[in-house]
């Protein structure tokens, strides 16, 4: 059985549609506050795009997905990225979601991600989750994660994202976590097996994927000086380089030459219409950040700044 969980009006492809409005295509109106009418271990795949962020209490919800799913099923979260001023304040979202959110949701302290995701975290264990007497904990062990940011920072290279994104407000607006359930003992091998299978996704995160990538030759405009100690201490971050460098498993950590067959931003996409373009002073930027030299006529007007003049 496959679940998508508050499907709305666009059903994930093979699954059940379950929402609270009756919307076309959906297959059970069911409010997700509500425990699931499904028997345990009886799902392999679950699906919550957009959906979790308004449940009342996401620590109830999370205890009947990972009831309802089998061994080594595999759920795909996406949500609103904390991080930005808008979804702080609406009304409508009960929860949050950020890079720290999957230590919550297992006690297993073994992770597939790099250590970067911890530059602003204390402690550095991978597990934040604390044992509650008397409740069965759950293992949602978390195999990938992956961020979309406003096309304002398409100029930035991978390592300058994440310090950006956890140390600036309004850099990323969504986040996607795929998990794989454990209700048995797994061995390290199996775990990275899963991590390098092509996982399922909304086709709409393909788009913005894309998107992005089109914009990865941009301007800069935002400054990254306050970062340099950080993006300058790699012995701190051994694996850093490495893990946001591409891979068979994660090519979309490459930044891509521009290709033709790229397709344009997608200007109906509300984080895509009204991009500001707005460039940064290249003096007030890291080594890191000089990825591209400023052309010869971009030279000769720096050239002619005075020292400590802003643009």
């Amino acid at each position: 059985m496959r679940i998508d969980l508050g499907c709305g009006q666009q059903k994930f492809p093979g699954c059940i549609g379950i929402d609270l409005i009756p919307y076309d295509g959906v297959d059970l109106v069911h409010n997700l506050n509500d425990p699931l009418p499904f028997d345990d271990d009886s799902a392999e795949f679950l699906i919550a795009s957009h959906s979790l962020q308004y449940v009342h209490n996401l620590n109830n919800v999370l205890h009947e997905i990972y009831r309802v799913c089998k061994h080594k099923a595999i759920v795909c979260i996406v949500a609103p990225y904390a991080h930005v001023t808008a979804n702080m304040v609406n009304p409508l979202y009960k929860q949050q979601f950020n890079e720290h959110s999957p230590r919550y949701w297992t006690q297993d302290n073994h992770k597939l991600i790099g250590d970067e995701e911890h530059s602003f975290s204390w402690p550095p264990a991978w597990s934040l989750a604390e044992p509650v007497p008397g409740a069965a904990p759950i293992d949602l062990r978390l195999i990938r994660m992956e961020f979309f940011y406003f096309p304002e920072y398409g100029a930035y290279d991978d390592l300058e994202l994440v310090l950006l994104r956890q140390s600036q407000l309004n850099v990323a607006y969504q986040i996607m976590y795929h998990f794989l359930v454990i209700k048995e003992p797994v061995s390290t091998p199996d775990l990275e097996m899963w991590r390098s299978c092509e996982l399922e996704e909304p086709l709409y995160v393909k788009e913005q994927r894309a998107a992005f990538r089109n914009l990865r030759y941009g301007d800069r405009w935002v400054q990254t000086e306050h970062l340099s100690a950080i993006l300058d201490a790699d012995q701190l971050h051994p694996s850093l380089e490495a893990s946001t460098a591409p891979s068979a498993d994660n090519p979309h950590l490459a930044a891509p030459k521009p290709t033709s067959d790229i397709p344009p931003p997608d200007t109906k996409h509300p984080y895509y219409g009204s991009g500001r373009r707005t460039k940064a002073n290249p003096s007030r930027v890291s080594r890191h950040s000089r990825s591209q030299e400023p052309s010869a006529k971009n030279k000769s007007k720096i050239n002619k700044k005075k020292p400590g003049k802003r643009n």
